[in-house]
């Protein structure tokens, strides 16, 4: 039944069918425990990825990343890509992903992406089968289909069974026999739903497909890169090497640039939870934990200082989207009563030892008196004079505290 519909030279309405080669990939954020040093034996369900199309796929990100980060931003190795292995997709229909090729992306500070690239058959263009093969809900979707064998790697990383941060699905597709302008033309409407990840069958608005369309981040010719708040489409005429099951390299800069965002994220969601714990109660720990919070932005800054070299257009957007810059005012505001707090503290410390200060120096100011007048009645009592100058320095001491006390507090 696939194949017919594949091989079937037009559609329903007597136009000839547009044929496209889908891919995906699939990003899910993570929280790893502290740095990631690399896989050990592979679980069960996961089988090792072929040798040379695994280094050609870390090669040819590796290259992109290069291009659009910079050399030194590479060298600091903040981010290093893993690969883990494949998964095998059985029991799916002819013209669905057979297998997903899982790499994990992890960050320094300890946040990490899985990166599962998968590969579907030329076909007709059907966003709405699409958007059912994407949907985390769906028991019979790739993710929970692939999370079913991911889940105990991703339990002995992260400590849960299932990502706990967000799932963001990029949708790569190739036009194979007909101008871009041609698909845009006449699945335009289909097109955003499946950007937007929309199960509705009722239309959208002919503005809103105007509008998201018009919104492309794309400028080369016969090429379309649209972001939404759920995930991403990466629209391209075929390229004139093929990818050899390697992902498109017209779609990489976009890739990259995604990934950085959903670090950049995981950073500050990460931050914003450290920072939403109980208050340290000493000063030593606040310090501790700004400074760690500081470290937390510094990736950040770095982070987000490198990706707009290649697109200010996506970059400011994909932050707006993914609510970013929310997130970060929201860290900064939760640092201001880091800060405050120990600027407070300190304050209370400074009093306490004006305060100490005052009542030892008052008492034995008052011990000394003692002591004269206690020399001049006992001359030849040494005792005697030195229990009037510890009696009366304990007795103005106390009596020190007793009034000064409520005032410090």
């Amino acid at each position: 039944m696939n194949e017919k519909r594949i091989n079937r030279e037009y559609d329903d309405t007597g136009e000839k069918t547009l044929v496209v080669e889908p891919s995906f990939v699939l990003l899910f954020s993570v929280r790893l425990h502290g740095a990631f040093a690399g896989f050990g034996a592979l679980p069960a369900g996961i089988a090792p990825l072929p040798p040379e199309q695994s280094q050609a796929y870390v090669a040819r990100l590796a290259e992109s990343e290069t291009r659009l980060l910079g050399k030194t931003f590479l060298e600091t190795r903040r981010i290093i890509r893993w690969p883990l292995g494949r998964i095998a997709l059985d029991n799916l229909p002819e013209d669905a992903p057979a297998y997903a090729d899982v790499y994990l992306l992890s960050h320094k500070s300890g946040v990490g992406l899985w990166e599962v690239w998968l590969s579907a058959p030329a076909q007709p263009l059907d966003a709405a089968r699409w958007i059912a093969w994407l949907d985390p809900e769906a028991d019979d979707g790739l993710a929970a289909r692939l999370w079913r064998v991911l889940g105990p790697v991703n339990l002995e990383l992260t400590g849960k069974a299932k990502w706990s941060g967000l799932y963001f699905p990029l949708t790569l597709l190739h036009v194979t026999q007909h101008p871009l302008k041609a698909i845009i033309k006449r699945h335009g409407p289909e097109l955003i739903h499946l950007l937007f990840l929309d199960h509705s069958l009722q239309p959208l608005k002919p503005e809103v497909v105007a509008e998201e369309l018009a919104r492309d981040y794309c400028a080369r010719e016969g090429g379309m890169t649209l972001l939404a708040r759920r995930s991403g489409l990466d629209l391209h005429e075929r390229e004139d090497t093929p990818s050899a099951g390697l992902p498109p390299k017209s779609a990489l800069p976009f890739l990259i640039t995604l990934e950085l965002l959903l670090l950049e994220r995981s950073v500050l969601q990460s931050l914003y939870e450290r920072l939403s714990h109980r208050m340290p109660l000493s000063m030593e720990e606040l310090l501790a934990l700004k400074q760690e919070v500081l470290d937390g932005l510094e990736e950040y800054y770095g982070a987000i200082t490198t990706a707009t070299r290649f697109s200010d257009e996506v970059t400011a957007d994909g932050e707006r989207l993914l609510g970013l810059g929310d997130l970060y005012y929201a860290v900064m505001d939760r640092l201001e009563a880091v800060s405050f707090a120990i600027t407070t503290r300190y304050q209370k410390r400074m009093t306490l030892l004006q305060f100490w200060l005052t009542v030892v120096f008052g008492a034995t100011e008052i011990g000394f008196i003692a002591s004269g007048i206690a020399t001049w009645h006992y001359r030849a009592e040494l005792w005697a004079v030195l229990a009037w100058t510890v009696g009366a320095s304990l007795v103005s001491g106390l009596i020190l505290v007793l009034l000064l006390w409520g005032k410090v507090k």
